[in-house]
């Protein structure tokens, strides 16, 4: 795996992962991004809130018979408190997330899609959308603000700034998010899991749990 020495404080990072592209220093906080392997320092970013989770970086879990490890974390505030979405490396070598608010987990991974997505301004709640054949329901729109990070994650996160999104309910615990912080909008499926079913070990203790 790359390993590389923080331009700020020289302590080791690894990247676990092949395609990260930037990891957050254990140590010092900087965001150090790779250039393959030019290293380069993106300054201190913000402690993270404390939120309650039980996971953390190294986690180890199973969806649908795949093994997966927790490779990094996004922190995001919306107006009902904070949300994470966490980075999951899979042994067949794809990437996921693991989207974590108020006890609910969804599991999702990026689609492409040839369907036309749905303009953000146009959505509204309880509105049925039909992506790929199948029929969703607008559960949430929102604009979240990116506020702080952690591990190693696939692209620059925009800390500060509001990504609008909205999730949607599908069939059968069917999940899906468009991301519209990009154009076009990104589209990432999945399903709603229940956290026992993931299997996860070397979780953080919990007093009380």
């Amino acid at each position: 795996m790359p390993e590389i020495n923080c331009p700020s404080c020289g302590a080791k990072v690894k990247f676990q992962s092949t395609i990260s592209l930037v990891a957050v220093c254990a140590y010092c906080r900087s965001l150090v991004m790779r250039q393959d392997l030019k290293v380069e320092d993106l300054g201190k970013i913000a402690e993270l809130q404390p939120d309650g989770s039980p996971l953390q970086l190294g986690v180890r879990g199973e969806f649908n018979k795949i093994s997966f490890s927790v490779l990094g974390r996004i922190q995001m505030r919306y107006p009902e408190g904070y949300w994470n979405e966490w980075y999951l490396g899979f042994d067949d070598g794809r990437q996921g997330w693991l989207g974590e608010a108020q006890g609910l987990y969804a599991l999702s991974f990026l689609a492409k899609t040839k369907t036309p997505l749905p303009e953000y301004e146009k959505l509204e709640l309880d509105q049925e959308i039909l992506i790929e054949n199948t029929s969703y329901q607008v559960r949430d729109k929102r604009l979240a603000e990116y506020i702080s990070l952690e591990g190693e994650l696939p692209f620059q996160v925009p800390l500060g700034e509001q990504c609008p999104a909205a999730d949607l309910a599908g069939p059968e615990r069917r999940f899906a998010t468009i991301d519209y912080s990009e154009s076009p909008a990104l589209l990432f499926t999945g399903q709603y899991v229940e956290f026992d079913s993931l299997r996860l070990n070397g979780l953080k203790v919990i007093e009380g749990w």
